[in-house]
């Protein structure tokens, strides 16, 4: 995982796990945070000091060590970015194969996503990088009415570019990350885990 988010939220939110065993000494692997058995993280610099405003990421840097990281077996490389298409965001763009958006069950989080589709269909124009994979709704309360009809207008919108899955406003993410722990290690059976995990065999296997 690469933290682009200058504030560091992703970097904080893991800052507890500890791995079971010793990182390697040498290779791409590294420079990188061992979180665990198959999780590395390149944390956000944002993290540890402030940034200043003109403070842009090295992408060249990342680029190659992305390429390095495929090279050792690396399976997954998971960008996250700020929600704005700033230095940093354009730089998650040109990292990844394809992008995830999330937009939270509320109607002014509609507009913010019609800028960002747009974005991505300019950034496709510019080279094969950022396609869009899909619109994952997060932080849904399912006891507002609402929040269900954003849901419905998504669903009517983007038809087969919205993900079925669905993230429920769960607590217990917070809770989580005041842990530096991820929900998975936090609390399995929480139904901000399962909707996670739904996610991920969505992504892994497609729709069904």
């Amino acid at each position: 995982m690469v933290d682009l988010d200058p504030q560091g939220n992703a970097t904080l939110a893991v800052q507890g796990m500890k791995p079971k065993q010793e990182p390697p000494a040498k290779g791409p692997l590294a420079d990188l945070q061992m979180l665990s058995d198959g999780l590395w993280l390149l944390p956000s610099p944002g993290a540890r000091r402030n940034l200043g405003p003109r403070a842009t990421p090295d992408q060249g840097r990342l680029c190659k060590l992305a390429a390095e990281l495929e090279q050792v077996g690396i399976d997954w490389l998971i960008v996250d970015c700020p929600p704005r298409m700033d230095a940093w965001g354009w730089t998650g763009l040109r990292l990844c194969e394809a992008a995830l958006l999330p937009v939270q069950a509320e109607f002014f989080a509609m507009h913010g996503l019609s800028q960002m589709m747009d974005t991505l269909e300019q950034a496709a124009a510019e080279g094969p990088c950022g396609k869009l994979m899909g619109v994952l709704v997060t932080m849904l309360q399912s006891d507002e009415q609402v929040s269900l009809e954003v849901l419905d207008d998504l669903r009517k919108n983007l038809g087969d570019r919205l993900f079925q899955s669905v993230v429920f406003r769960n607590s217990q993410f917070v809770e989580a990350a005041s842990h530096g722990l991820s929900l998975f290690d936090y609390n399995l059976d929480a139904k901000g885990a399962r909707s996670y995990a739904e996610l991920v065999r969505e992504v892994l296997y497609g729709q069904t």
